[in-house]
């Protein structure tokens, strides 16, 4: 017997009216959204994009949203960000939002999470 004949025959053992029930079941460990913004000089674009981008996907989180603003004051930008990452590596969030505040290019940086979260 091999493995797929295995799972094929367990599954057959399981009653319909438990398959149905474990199909309608909520999902409830959805990643919560967060948001961060970091303020940087200008001409540092390049390097705080790629930074925070790696640093975002070393940790596991998905970026759902990355805007650019412009801030013409002071040579000073801002990326708007929204990402998912699961709760518990929320600790590695903060790790690396404080890592990021250590950048001589990054002026600013402050995170919460995301309003709208599904959170209660």
């Amino acid at each position: 017997m091999t493995l797929i004949d295995l799972a094929s025959f367990v599954f057959q053992q399981i009653s319909i009216s438990h398959r149905e029930a474990v199909v309608r079941m909520p999902v409830k460990n959805i990643a919560p959204l967060y948001h961060i913004r970091t303020t940087f000089r200008d001409d540092d674009i390049q390097y705080v994009e790629t930074l925070v981008r790696q640093s975002l996907v070393s940790i596991g989180g998905t970026i759902e949203r990355f805007d650019y603003i412009s801030q013409d004051v002071q040579g000073l930008a801002v990326f708007d960000i929204e990402v998912r990452c699961a709760e518990n590596v929320r600790n590695h969030l903060v790790q690396m939002v404080s890592r990021l505040g250590l950048e001589g290019s990054v002026r600013s940086i402050r995170w919460s999470a995301a309003v709208g979260n599904g959170r209660k």
